[in-house]
């Protein structure tokens, strides 16, 4: 597993250009990097989606594709600019995450203002906007989606975050509020705000997460920005976002990458179940190194979705969502190994149906 994820991030750090860790530090990052770099090699991302994307997930996600850009769970503006907890749980990260983009949600021009100049002041890479968040909570109290309907309100939060911090500014949106028709002026009007890049989800916000997967209003819409623009929304791993992305400058996965976060490495790769294994106890010991208190019910919810597709599989995945401790979860896994050990170099397809069903509502 080791030898293998070596030797595919020195090809991939060549072959793209991977920059310094020390180079996503800097504060004075210039607002033209993901204009640049989107001239070099495709962004490859991992979308933002509450309840999933944390620190130990993104660093899982790193370890095995390096080039992957990583994106956090959604957090209320305001929420950071009020809640020293929230900014230590939030923005507490570790290096290898660079290059790390923070999200947040509100209403409030000043609020994001302040919230971005907290987020800066952590060492983030940049900041991204949502204005796609489809959840009838979030909409109703003028946040996400609703967005797209409050253009005043968009533009001059891009503008007074633009303005407050010198990392780059991104949003990331959906096809419109009922239909693509004011997609490409809402963006245009995004871009003269100073957004340095936009991301669209193929739905629109009343189609919320049903429907069948179609980039051309998206494709349309890269012809009229000057900044890259990346696609979200149904895309499988790498190959498939390479697929879909057409003239756009990058893609997304989210909800797909759920017990697979080997879908951000090319050529469909495959683990083995050993790798597999290795996997879960990295997560495992990596949420409770930072979650502690909340570790079971996160480790309950993430670890179980890495389990499928061999004999007795379902009473493994029943063991695991009872763990109380880091112990029990390697406990379970060293007995898998032993009672399969026929197993441990076959290759396990993933399959995310399940995810699909469980988790439609997290992406962000």
């Amino acid at each position: 597993m080791f030898f293998y994820f070596a030797n595919i991030s020195s090809w991939l750090n060549k072959k793209y250009c991977t920059l310094s860790k020390d180079f996503y530090k800097t504060k004075n990052m210039n607002k033209n990097f993901w204009l640049n770099k989107a001239q070099e090699w495709p962004i490859c991302a991992l979308a933002p989606m509450d309840g999933y994307t944390d620190s130990p997930y993104r660093q899982v996600v790193k370890e095995i594709a390096p080039n992957t850009v990583v994106f956090s769970e959604f957090y209320s503006a305001d929420g950071l600019v009020h809640s020293k907890e929230l900014q230590k749980k939030a923005l507490t990260h570790n290096q290898k995450e660079y290059p790390l983009i923070i999200q947040i949600f509100w209403k409030d021009p000043e609020k994001f203002r302040d919230a971005a100049q907290i987020i800066e002041s952590y060492g983030i890479t940049w900041i991204d906007i949502n204005m796609g968040c489809p959840a009838k909570k979030v909409v109703k109290s003028g946040h996400g989606s609703s967005l797209m309907i409050q253009r005043e309100t968009a533009f001059k939060i891009v503008e007074e975050m633009s303005k407050a911090v010198s990392i780059p500014i991104s949003v990331k949106t959906r096809l419109g509020w009922e239909n693509h028709e004011l997609l490409i002026d809402f963006c245009k009007w995004l871009q003269d705000a100073w957004a340095n890049l936009v991301t669209v989800h193929w739905r629109t916000y009343k189609q919320a997460f049903t429907g069948q997967a179609n980039f051309e209003w998206i494709y349309e819409l890269k012809k009229h920005l000057n900044i890259p623009v990346i696609c979200n929304g149904d895309i499988l791993n790498y190959d498939d976002g390479i697929k879909k992305m057409n003239n756009l400058d990058g893609f997304m996965i989210g909800r797909a990458s759920f017990g697979n976060p080997w879908c951000f490495l090319p050529w469909d790769y495959t683990p083995t179940l050993t790798e597999i294994i290795q996997t879960i106890k990295r997560h495992g010991d990596l949420l409770w190194e930072m979650k502690w208190k909340k570790w079971m019910l996160e480790a309950r919810k993430h670890l179980v979705q890495y389990l499928h597709s061999f004999p007795w599989v379902k009473e493994y995945r029943t063991n695991l969502v009872h763990v109380e401790s880091p112990e029990e979860i390697h406990d379970i896994l060293n007995r898998i190994e032993k009672e399969h050990s026929e197993l441990l170099n076959m290759r396990i397809k993933s399959s995310t149906k399940e995810s699909y069903e469980t988790a439609w509502w997290c992406e962000c």
